[in-house]
């Protein structure tokens, strides 16, 4: 009996430690062209790009390289909401990370959502004591239970774990300085207008209007130049009561965060309506809120022209 207590007790260790081992050193294994750990390993980039899948989709990792000043990198997660952003920043300045000009995803359904990692690639490029903040993070705003700690320490990224050479392989095939290559074809009108609209939320998430402020707070301490950036959505996602509502009250929460701006950098807000970017043209979209990868080169260029202009 004693000798499988034994086995049972060593069981548990090992486990102990491997669970440990993964959550702090996962992230040294050989980074991709995407993700924290690939950014951090250049030491310093002069546009860092944080964001969701609006990011991914709708910037052109070619155009930003040809047409900005400087190196470019886009970081992007499923997903990703301002609390998240604000973490990820600060995570990556406190890295030691050297940046110039920072480009926030201004994308108000993400504001809107409880805090949540939907993307757990965000847990093999990130040490322990990040997956703890966001842990408690989540915790304290959903009421997270057990089944979930478990999913979010234990058993999240198993499988690329242990297929990491083929799955690191493919990964770095598709993107470039965290840039998407894989180019989506667009729709027809008659396509998006038989897609559904995303509905009603309850307005921006307490915590998520923190973030925000977390990260203009940041770039004031660091003295970045910050940009928030409204990728382009489709017409009908526009004419949506539900998106121009939420819309407004991410955009008033933003504002206001720019009137008490203390920074030496600069801190500007791009939205569709600032630049002129085709909306209704159903070839640059995929679906009503990500670009296709001609909308992406095509807001790309408008993008840079605009930030060149507000040099």
């Amino acid at each position: 009996m004693k000798r499988v207590i034994k086995a049972i007790g060593a069981a548990l260790a090992l486990s102990l430690v491997l669970i440990l081992a993964k959550n702090e050193y996962a992230r040294l294994l050989p980074a991709s062209t995407y993700g924290m750990q690939a950014v951090l390993r250049k030491g310093e980039t002069e546009n860092l790009f944080i964001g969701s899948s609006m990011f991914r989709q709708g910037l052109d990792i070619d155009v930003l390289e040809e047409r900005l000043e400087g190196s470019s990198y886009i970081l992007s997660y499923n997903g990703n909401q301002p609390a998240l952003m604000a973490m990820e920043l600060q995570y990556l300045l406190e890295q030691g990370l050297k940046i110039r000009n920072l480009y926030i995803d201004l994308y108000p359904y993400t504001a809107a959502a409880d805090p949540w990692i939907s993307d757990t690639k965000i847990l093999l490029d990130t040490d322990l004591k990040f997956k703890a903040r966001a842990w408690r993070l989540m915790k304290d705003s959903t009421g997270a239970g057990f089944r979930d700690f478990y999913e979010f320490f234990v058993t999240a990224n198993n499988e690329q774990l242990l297929t990491y050479p083929l799955n690191n392989k493919i990964v770095s095939a598709q993107f470039r300085n965290g840039g998407s290559l894989i180019a989506q074809p667009g729709k027809t009108k008659e396509e998006l207008y038989g897609l559904g609209t995303l509905g009603s939320r309850d307005g921006v998430n307490r915590t998520q209007a923190e973030g925000y402020g977390k990260i203009v707070e940041l770039a004031e301490e660091y003295e970045l130049n910050l940009w928030f950036l409204e990728t382009p959505k489709y017409e009908r996602m526009y004419a949506d009561a539900d998106y121009q509502k939420l819309y407004g009250e991410a955009l008033d929460i933003v504002r206001e965060l720019q009137q008490d701006w203390t920074g030496t950098g600069s801190f500007t807000i791009l939205c569709t309506e600032n630049l002129e970017f085709d909306i209704t043209d159903a070839g640059c979209y995929q679906d009503l809120i990500h670009l296709s990868a001609e909308g992406r080169e095509n807001y790309t260029k408008l993008l840079c022209e605009n930030l060149k202009m507000a040099e």
